[in-house]
């Protein structure tokens, strides 16, 4: 829910500069020198899922993926974007790789919204890598008596995001009958009306997410815009078939950022205590060393920012709902989760949100103050939210048998917590 390079290698102009694929400017240490690694522009996908990432490293070099979600970290540096590991959600630990022999790495990574991307090894980092995300957009239409009645879900679950309503007519082409902006009901984001006074017999709608440009449905948390597909309604004669919709423009950035001025400090690698890359001693002879590097401060690392991770824990999940699972209500609120707050502190969990591997997300959209040491229980189907439950309002079974991951994040997509299960065991997890 949802790609914007040039690196500042901290060499000194005398040297000159290392690019991907080309060689050094000093042929003499040409044999011993090593590349910083680079990170080809990101490929747009549709919906939330994964997005293959690449580039080039020395090979077999050690990988590490730095992101951050785009509405936070789109302005990011090169040296606070190091300082944004990015965190594996299957297995625990930091996400990495390690290039093969012909120096290529790839990582695959879910997005749920644009993002921000770099990789460093310990000769450097790439450029920086802004991804897109295209949404899905989803459209249930009925007609009758002149009447139109829609439902629109975006994928990703994103609220606020501008649609359009429009129908088709052979004389007339596409004209928009109803407007609006997504909202966030339960774990979708939804637009749904109705439109009176419309032509009698079957007529052709679509769903356009869309934003000021067009071209944008969210442009601060880099979502590019997308057509439903065509979905006819109403009874008797046609009013014209029309074309498949053409993809809008996806307008974004391929990645190219604007270097530091030349009389700037140049961005210094970190040094080995850091959770940056260790950058590799130089093994190239003492007359065709390059002119030393100038000395610069470490950045400093900012302190944390809201709540750490483990303050609020999966304490019980139940993912095998008691008895045969039905369709429903009362076997979909058989599975449920709880969290629990372990800190001395009451937390609010407005905004933050749990999602298990297939992407299905449930969002906290008020204010929720969880007090020290209490659990709150969400359970996957529908009913009256209370201070100690709250209800998905899913009208299916969400949690795998066979195996699941269950993540926990804040408002500022930090990730809190996880939840991993392999088989069916005894219908519940205690994490």
């Amino acid at each position: 829910m949802h790609v914007r390079p040039k690196k500042n290698l901290g060499v000194s102009a005398a040297v000159g500069s290392l690019l991907a694929g080309t060689a050094l400017l000093f042929p003499t240490a040409s044999a011993s020198a090593a590349t910083a690694p680079t990170f080809d522009i990101v490929p747009l996908r549709t919906g939330f899922g994964p997005v293959t990432l690449s580039g080039t490293a020395e090979p077999n070099a050690t990988v590490n993926l730095y992101e951050y979600a785009y509405v936070w970290g789109y302005n990011y540096s090169q040296s606070r974007l190091a300082q944004e590991r990015a965190n594996n959600y299957t297995t625990g630990g930091y996400v990495t790789t390690t290039a093969n022999s012909s120096g290529r790495w790839t990582i695959s990574r879910d997005l749920d919204s644009g993002h921000v991307f770099m990789v460093g090894t310990a000769d450097g980092y790439s450029q920086i890598r802004k991804a897109a995300l295209r949404v899905k957009a989803d459209l249930n239409v009925t007609a009758s008596n002149g009447t139109v009645n829609f439902s629109v879900n975006a994928d990703p679950s994103q609220p606020g995001l501008p649609v359009a309503i429009q129908r088709y007519s052979t004389s007339g082409g596409w004209s928009t009958i109803a407007s609006g902006a997504t909202v966030q009901v339960g774990n979708a984001a939804t637009y749904t009306g109705s439109v009176g006074s419309q032509p009698s017999g079957t007529s052709y709608y679509r769903a356009f997410l869309q934003g000021d440009d067009t071209n944008w449905a969210d442009q601060s948390n880099y979502i590019v815009a997308n057509y439903s597909e065509n979905q006819p309604a109403g009874n008797g004669a046609g009013n014209g078939t029309p074309p498949g919709n053409p993809l809008p423009t996806p307008v974004y950035d391929t990645g190219t950022v604007t270097p530091p001025p030349a009389t700037s400090s140049p961005t210094p690698r970190p040094s080995a205590s850091s959770t940056s890359p260790t950058p590799r001693p130089s093994s190239s002879s003492p007359s065709s060393s390059p002119t030393p590097k100038p000395t610069t401060p470490k950045p400093t690392t900012p302190a944390p920012s809201g709540p750490a991770a483990g303050s609020v824990q999966f304490t019980r999940i139940q993912y095998n709902a008691p008895g045969v699972d039905r369709k429903t209500n009362t076997s979909i609120n058989g599975e449920y989760f709880r969290l629990t707050n372990k800190t001395k502190k009451s937390i609010n969990l407005k905004s933050w949100t749990v999602k298990d591997a297939a992407g299905n997300l449930y969002r906290f959209t008020t204010n929720y103050t969880l007090a020290a040491g209490k659990s709150v229980v969400v359970r996957t189907g529908k009913g009256t939210n209370t201070t100690a439950t709250r209800y998905w309002g899913k009208k299916y079974h969400v949690w795998n048998n066979s195996g699941d991951t269950a993540y926990l994040r804040t408002d500022k997509n930090k990730q809190i917590d996880t939840c991993k299960w392999t088989k069916p065991g005894k219908g519940y997890t205690t994490c």
